[in-house]
């Protein structure tokens, strides 16, 4: 990992919300909080991270839309102190590289949280609670197309002994099944202390997938 600049948690947050945002999965979730809020998709699609007013509207966002700040489902026990910084990823990296802990991550990576190894189940057929591993296929296959994905986003401690995804687990898994293009690939990475990481990272029982 080559470290390019420091940033902030605040980036963090607007990059969250604007790639979760473009997620079959997530997009009516969001949008139901923004007209909640009677605030334009704009601040998440084409905000101003030096706003103050902006990025405390998207902090209520994600509290709202995944326990942001409330100590709740995916930021249950998220640490307190979080250094971010915009880094580039390559090949060599991948192997550190690990899922949340969580039931459906934990089994389609035969329980050791790699991405590498979801790919050689998802290669060789085999399905988590019944459900289709197309989306996987179908993101694989958009990188061959020369697709550039959005940023990954990951929290690491300050050996960078792992690197545990906070964002992007569909994003990873096509690159781990097609590992020649995760090349320069830029992410966004929370230091933390171990203790901290390992306290979230052991703490997150009603995680999304």
């Amino acid at each position: 990992m080559k470290i390019i600049k420091s940033t902030t948690e605040n980036e963090m947050i607007y990059e969250f919300l604007k790639m979760e945002i473009t997620s079959n999965r997530y997009t009516g979730q969001i949008k139901s909080i923004l007209d909640e809020l009677h605030i334009p998709m704009e601040i998440i699609t084409n905000g101003d991270i030096l706003s103050q007013r902006e990025n405390a509207v998207r902090a209520e966002i994600l509290n709202r839309f995944r326990g942001y700040s409330r100590n709740e489902a995916l930021f249950t026990n998220y640490p307190a102190n979080v250094h971010w910084v915009w880094a580039i990823f390559g090949n060599d990296d991948i192997g550190k590289i690990k899922y949340i802990e969580y039931s459906y991550w934990n089994e389609l990576s035969n329980y050791t949280g790699s991405p590498l190894e979801a790919a050689k189940m998802i290669g060789a057929g085999k399905m988590i609670y019944d459900v289709p591993n197309d989306g996987f296929i179908e993101a694989a296959q958009a990188l061959k197309n020369g697709c550039t994905f959005p940023p990954l986003i990951f929290l690491t401690d300050e050996a960078e002994s792992r690197y545990i995804l906070l964002e992007g687990h569909l994003r990873m898994t096509a690159y781990a099944l097609e590992p020649q293009f995760f090349e320069n690939v830029t992410a966004l990475v929370g230091f933390c202390s171990c203790e901290e990481l390992d306290r979230w990272y052991g703490t997150m029982p009603t995680s999304p997938l």
